[in-house]
């Protein structure tokens, strides 16, 4: 197997590069979201006005970049797809952090299953991935067992101002973040500091049990 940044990026697509983030991210299309799709309906709910609907993303190179991490996902197989996003990670991640999902959300158990097994092979990285699909994440433990030490997984609540799922986030082994939620112990400080994380690392941190994003 050809391990060269631009043979990896041929066949599984390139890595994101969000501006608010300190490291890498992956993408795909927020209009593939299962969960997200419906509640973009809803007035009330935390992805009514998704930011992965607009500004950059819109973009026809970004919108591009996007469709094709999508294509190589469904047609890749998967141990090609997790030894090559291991490589490309190992390659051009030295933060020592990844983010799953800027735009989008896990689409089925095995790709929750191909997230996982890169976070295995790579203990030395922090992984983190927010999540609307609850469902897909206790089907994973089920199946599965617990999540691995380096992977972080927060369940994004569905609506604003609403209490996180702990009870539930606690079953999969999981945390947790809200939107406009008052009573979080920790709020996202991006907003006061140019909308980046710059030294903040909660999100990736699973003795945060709830992180709250500002309402937007």
């Amino acid at each position: 197997m050809r391990t060269t940044i631009k043979s990896l990026e041929q066949t599984i697509g390139t890595l994101s590069a969000p501006s608010k983030m300190p490291c890498f991210s992956f993408s795909i299309p927020a209009s593939e979201c299962k969960v997200g799709s419906r509640l973009r309906k809803i007035e009330k709910s935390t992805c009514a006005k998704c930011y992965a609907h607009k500004g950059f993303y819109g973009f026809p190179s970004t919108r591009k970049s996007l469709a094709n991490r999508f294509d190589k996902l469904n047609t890749c197989d998967f141990d090609l797809w997790v030894a090559s996003m291991t490589q490309l990670i190992l390659k051009k991640e030295k933060s020592g952090f990844f983010r799953w999902h800027d735009s989008g959300d896990v689409q089925t158990v095995e790709h929750l299953e191909r997230i996982v097994q890169v976070a295995k092979n790579l203990p030395q990285i922090s992984f983190w991935i927010p999540t609307r699909e609850f469902k897909i994440c206790k089907e994973y433990i089920d199946k599965n067992g617990k999540f691995p030490e380096n992977l972080t997984v927060r369940l994004s609540s569905w609506f604003r101002e609403s209490a996180p799922s702990k009870k539930f986030a606690d079953s999969v082994g999981a945390v947790s973040s809200t939107v406009g939620y008052k009573e979080s112990a920790h709020e996202c400080p991006a907003g006061s500091q140019g909308n980046k994380c710059l030294d903040c690392r909660a999100c990736w941190d699973k003795s945060i049990p709830n992180v709250d994003y500002p309402l937007h």
